[in-house]
């Protein structure tokens, strides 16, 4: 029971609003289910309004996040993946004024793809690069708490840049364990 609970709070969001949104659109076309639910036609018609809300909710949300290419790949994936490969998002629009734009680490996450928590090397990288325009950070694996011994690790970042709210994100597949190093950049 206990995992159930976890894999429906580790859920994205958008797929609950519609999945509810589904459920009520079920209840309002077939009324009767099992004999457990019985709406009458007030019901139905309330459920089926409920339904159409909740999945444009979602929608709308789906179309509010960033797209991070990498968190959606399964871990089996990402350590497929050649060494040393960048995956990093950047928005259409280059910020208008370079000087004043400074780095604020959202997350950072070390071994992502052995299920380690993520944001467990946050503090890390926010130490580091936060109020830069740009930043090299050194991933130093000693300096990190090993989160899945004996499995090779992959470091994630994602940041925002002082002047909007796009999420950028940046990802070192594997790591070498030497000089390996993650760019964050707010400035062109």
């Amino acid at each position: 029971m206990q995992d159930v609970i976890l894999k429906l709070v580790d859920v994205p969001m958008v797929r609950m609003f519609v999945l509810a949104g589904i459920i009520f659109l079920m209840i309002a076309v077939l009324g009767k289910i099992e004999g457990k639910i019985e709406p009458g036609s007030i019901g139905r018609i309330g459920s089926a309004i409920l339904g159409v809300v909740l999945i444009a909710i979602g929608i709308m949300m789906q179309y509010g996040e960033t797209h991070d290419v990498y968190a959606k790949l399964p871990p089996n994936m990402i350590a497929a993946l050649p060494s040393q490969t960048v995956v990093a998002a950047s928005p259409s629009s280059a910020p208008a004024n370079t000087d004043a734009v400074s780095i604020k680490v959202v997350s950072g996450t070390y071994g992502r793809n052995c299920n380690a928590k993520a944001g467990n090397a946050t503090a890390l990288l926010s130490r580091a690069c936060d109020g830069r325009g740009n930043c090299d950070f050194t991933i130093d694996t000693t300096a990190l708490e090993d989160p899945a011994p004996g499995c090779s690790k992959d470091f994630t970042a994602e940041w925002k840049c002082s002047n909007g709210n796009a999420v950028y994100s940046a990802a070192l597949s594997s790591l070498s364990g030497k000089n390996d190093k993650l760019r964050l950049n707010c400035v062109n």
